[in-house]
Parts: structure tokens; sequence; C-alpha cells
């Protein structure tokens, strides 16, 4: 009779009469498998149990991004007056998520991956350094020129910059996020 097993460390499910050698996703010895008794689902607890903060955390500068470059660009070329605040907006949502993000990672660096000490986990917290700052700069630059559509081509200019750096760091750390989860998976850290 099939009978279900948790690896203890990724939370892996495994069906059979017994567990694997070893954790097809984290490579962990079959004596971390635990079995699982059938029990009815329940929605939250499973949520509860399986939700990576930081991948939730992490996808909000990713998506809000491009989307508060694209209104900052289409607040130059455009009439209407409400792009260039909803592209500031977007800015102060991405610093404001990024310490969340910068926490939630290190916390999983050091469950997940035991604290392993290579050079992308140090990449991944350097950019989202860097990407907290450059967002702090964009508001200041903001927050200094209240008319920010009638302020110089170079505070502009400047801020475009700004944006597109950070549009640059979120695009490297979802790269080596992915680079992290799939080499998870695999078992090749």
């Amino acid at each position: 009779m099939p009978r279900q097993w948790k690896c203890t460390v990724c939370g892996y499910l495994h069906e059979g009469p017994e567990p694997p050698e070893s954790c097809p996703r984290c490579g962990a010895d079959r004596s971390e498998f635990i079995p699982l008794e059938q029990e009815k689902f329940n929605l939250l607890r499973d949520l509860w149990e399986t939700l990576v903060v930081h991948a939730v955390a992490a996808h909000f500068p990713n998506g809000l991004m491009p989307v508060a470059l694209l209104f900052f660009l289409l607040s130059l070329v455009s009439v209407n007056p409400h792009f260039g605040p909803a592209s500031g907006y977007l800015v102060l949502l991405v610093v404001a998520v990024a310490p969340i993000s910068l926490a939630s990672g290190i916390y999983d660096w050091r469950k997940r991956f035991k604290g392993t000490p290579a050079l992308i986990f140090y990449k991944k917290i350097g950019l989202a350094i860097l990407l907290f700052l450059l967002g702090l700069g964009a508001i200041q630059l903001r927050r200094s020129h209240p008319e920010f559509a009638d302020a110089s081509v170079l505070i502009q200019l400047l801020y475009g910059v700004v944006l597109f750096a950070m549009l640059g760091c979120v695009t490297l750390l979802g790269h080596y996020g992915g680079k992290l989860a799939f080499k998870w998976k695999d078992n090749q850290l």
C-alpha cells in the first residue's frame, strides 16, 4: 500500500512503501523523511506550512519596478499628469518591501542553505541593499522637487538613471534567485 513520506529538510512529498534513499529535491538522507498520515486538507494550515515569505516579498519589487519605469517614461511624453506620481508611489512600495525581502532572504539562506558562504548569496545581499539605497535616492529626488513634472531636465534624467539602475538590480536579483531555486531543486549548490 503506497504511503506518503515528507522530507523534514525541504518539505518534499514522496509516495511509496518506504522513503527514497535521498531526497530528489534537496539531497537529504532517507533518515530525514517522516511518514505522513492521511488527513483532511486544510487550506490555511497548508498555506502556513508552505508559504515562502521571501518568494512573495521578492516578487513585489520585480513586478513593480518595470511598471514604475514605464510610468516615468510615459510621464515624459504624455499630457496625463498621473503617470509621474504613480511612478513615485510604485518606487515607494519597492523601497517599503525591499527590507522584508532582504530579511526573509537572509533567513531562508540560513535555514534552507545552512548559511553556505557562496558568492551568489553575497551578490543577492549586496544587490538588495543597493536596490534599497537607490530607491531612497529616487524618493529623495521626488521629495526635493514637489512639482517634479516641472523639475529640470537634469533632475528628471538623474531620476530616470536611478530607476534604470533599480530595474537592473531587480533583474539580477531575480536571475540569481532563479539560479538558486533550480540549483536547490537539483541539489547542485
